[in-house]
């Protein structure tokens, strides 16, 4: 492994959280109890099947819908 960038002290989701919004851009499903909302964000490293975001409708501590696998 070579690694050519690193971050410190970001928001990391599942990358197959993301989903490709109509229109162009990534948006994650926020879970609010037993509802979920569609948030837009803006992605940046990615490695370990985890990917940087952020935007002003997602903070730490959120939780994120993933699909079953």
């Amino acid at each position: 492994d070579i690694t050519t960038q690193t971050a410190a002290n970001v928001l990391a989701v599942p990358v197959n959280a993301l989903l490709a919004l109509q229109g162009g851009g990534y948006g994650v499903q926020v879970v609010t109890g037993t509802t979920s909302h569609l948030v837009g964000v803006t992605t940046g490293l990615y490695g370990d099947n985890l990917i940087q975001v952020s935007g002003s409708g997602i903070g730490a501590g959120m939780r994120v819908e993933v699909p079953s696998s």
